[in-house]
């Protein structure tokens, strides 16, 4: 489509939308569609006279009303909308072993302006580069200044607030694994900290300096989440028991001063104050704030409450009035599934958006933005997040959403049908299988790593046959997405291949044991093939993932996912060798299909219970850390 496009600020607005141009289809010239943009109250999109008319309130809404005009001219319908949130965005785990592209993060920050949303954070634990500290983000796939810059100078010239995230307490694992870095170590991944260990203060200073000089933003999120081993470790040894409460007091007020000294703003994780009120799970719904923990807690750092799990509006109303007892402003932060494994969750995405938003317009809070975790070796490609970046701009602008009509705008913003998204949810149900309340699961990463001989889910999973016919449909579907959605094959076709070494591994579930079982030498013989069949299969899937990794991460990180499937692969070759060996009788019998087989992923009620680490279940025996 051609447009013969002016604005009211060519300046601020032009570079900006110079990039969108070709996610729009736009085609600049004299003989196009007139649209004429102004600054007003609101945003507007309306034809008056044959020229159609955009109003902004805000720089990032010109480029959501450009958009929105796209959808006008297809309907001939106007729209009006007001933002229901100061700043409404994403942030974006870059941590979990994949750290995303500087193209991948721009391209992301287009769309997101395209959804006029106008905040963007990386989550970043050592993947920046911090002057005179080699050891962090060593062999990690660490932005530099440079790259960090170049994603600023994108977010402003969209209107998108790009803000750094700095870890000052826990979920520094990767950091304090280095033996330099041992003597900053209080347990497991949480700093040391207190009145006493001045050089932690140090290095924080250090941290947020490097992670800020690249933004134009003075804000920054400093973490401070699930510090579970706060003054258990070290500290303990050292000094004496202290309570969470103390320290938690103590390392505000020096990081706060820090702050200060720096000229930043701060938020932070809200959830270790809820720990020190009542340490039973996170956010407790009976946690009481006692006067010293409101007192703890600084009253220019916001609070960002979390929370991805709940999905009716009573807990968020009564974390929210909890939250208001602070002097601090709160934000929230919701969730998009994609850290189950290689397959985001949109059910459980959707129905935890929808309450949580409702009840943040309701409160008052001026802030929210969604996350996109990749816990677990960032199995899912990040891309798959859009479809939810779409549903909290639309509730953000809209106060609602409509399926149909999100569908149509998410086709203009990302270029790709919205379906080929949602059933991503397919791969983490199987027919059959309940949920527990509220809950999720993901059958595909169980099943995709579960040991061909061990076959630990055999008493949990056991409709063999019906998940062969569930995954042969999901395969030949995905199979279809990848062709109608170039843009995302990379992402579709890795789970579609996916799908089709399932559809294998479900027959081998199905048919090896009841081979053993039965002494049939004969079918165990026939069955090695089989097992070769699903190595290949595998192998597939390996190369399927390393090329939609490669389209949009940094390469470091895909270690982990070649070292996870090489090993599936491995152990179907041993596979292959102890049935030849059955088979031909060099063995008696196979132990580990002899083994009596116990329930893991169900309840007592049947339900099935989500086990979200490779490393829980890929082995009875140790496969991490020895303890």
């Amino acid at each position: 489509m051609k447009w013969n496009l002016s604005t009211d600020n060519d300046a601020l607005l032009l570079p900006g939308m110079q990039q969108l141009y070709k996610i729009l289809g736009i085609e600049c010239a004299g003989d196009g569609v007139t649209v004429q943009a102004q600054k007003g109250d609101q945003l507007r999109v309306f034809e008056k006279d044959g020229t159609w008319h955009i109003t902004y309130s805000r720089h990032v809404e010109f480029y959501r009303a450009a958009a929105l005009a796209l959808r006008c001219m297809q309907t001939g319908q106007s729209a009006e909308e007001t933002a229901r949130f100061e700043s409404c965005g994403l942030m974006l785990d870059a941590s979990r072993n994949a750290v995303p592209t500087v193209e991948s993060v721009k391209d992301i920050l287009r769309r997101m302006a395209l959804m006029g949303l106008n905040l963007a954070m990386l989550y970043t634990e050592d993947t920046y580069e911090v002057p005179d500290q080699p050891y962090f983000g060593y062999l990690r796939g660490r932005y530099t200044f440079e790259e960090l810059r170049e994603i600023d100078d994108c977010a402003a010239s969209l209107g998108i607030e790009a803000i750094p995230c700095v870890q000052t307490l826990a979920h520094l694992e990767r950091v304090l694994q280095w033996p330099v870095m041992e003597k900053h170590k209080d347990a497991n991944d949480v700093l040391l900290v207190g009145e006493k260990e001045p050089e932690t203060y140090e290095l924080i200073r250090t941290w947020l300096k490097a992670a800020s000089a690249p933004f134009r933003s003075k804000r920054v999120h400093i973490g401070m989440d699930e510090a579970y081993w706060l003054g258990r470790g070290q500290y303990r040894n050292r000094y004496g028991f202290a309570t969470t409460t103390e320290l938690m007091r103590v390392h505000l007020e020096k990081v706060s001063a820090i702050l200060h000294e720096l000229g930043l703003e701060a938020m932070m994780w809200s959830d270790m104050h809820f720990s020190a009120a009542r340490d039973e799970g996170v956010y407790h719904p009976e946690a009481e704030l006692t006067k010293e923990i409101l007192d703890g807690a600084p009253d220019d750092i916001g609070l960002v409450f979390w929370d991805y799990y709940h999905e009716t509006n009573n807990a968020y109303d009564n974390m929210l009035k909890k939250h208001a007892q602070f002097r601090a402003p709160t934000i929230f932060a919701g969730g998009i599934w994609t850290w189950l494994g290689p397959a985001a969750d949109y059910r459980k995405t959707m129905v935890t958006t929808l309450p949580a938003l409702e009840e943040c317009v309701r409160h008052g809070v001026k802030e929210v933005f969604a996350t996109a975790w990749m816990d677990d070796g960032a199995e899912c490609n990040p891309m798959a997040m859009l479809y939810g970046l779409q549903l909290f701009a639309e509730y953000c602008y809209c106060g609602k959403w409509d399926e149909e009509e999100l569908a149509a705008r998410f086709k203009i913003t990302c270029e790709a049908d919205a379906k080929a998204f949602l059933e991503m949810s397919r791969f983490n149900e199987l027919p059959g299988e309940i949920l527990q309340d509220q809950s999720t699961a993901n059958f595909c990463k169980e099943l995709l790593y579960e040991d061909p001989m061990l076959l630990m889910f055999e008493k949990d999973l056991t409709n063999n046959s019906e998940y062969v016919v569930y995954y042969e449909k999901l395969a030949a579907e995905f199979d279809t997405f990848a062709k109608e959605n170039p843009r995302y094959a990379p992402m579709l076709n890795a789970l579609s291949a996916m799908a089709k070494a399932l559809v294998l591994r479900c027959r081998w579930r199905e048919e090896a044991p009841k081979a053993v079982r039965a002494g049939n030498r004969a079918k165990a013989g026939e069955l090695t093939a089989l097992a070769k069949e699903c190595a290949d299969a595998v192998n597939e899937v390996r190369k399927a993932w390393r090329a939609q990794w490669d389209a949009v991460n940094k390469p470091f990180g895909f270690e982990v996912l070649d070292i996870r499937l090489g090993g599936v692969m491995a152990r179907f070759e041993t596979a292959a060798q102890r049935m030849q060996q059955y088979a031909d009788g060099t063995l008696e019998e196979l132990p580990e299909f002899m083994c009596e087989k116990l329930t893991y992923l169900k309840d007592k009620e049947g339900r099935a219970v989500c086990r979200n680490l490779w490393s829980s279940y890929v082995s009875a025996c140790c496969v991490g850390k020895l303890v």
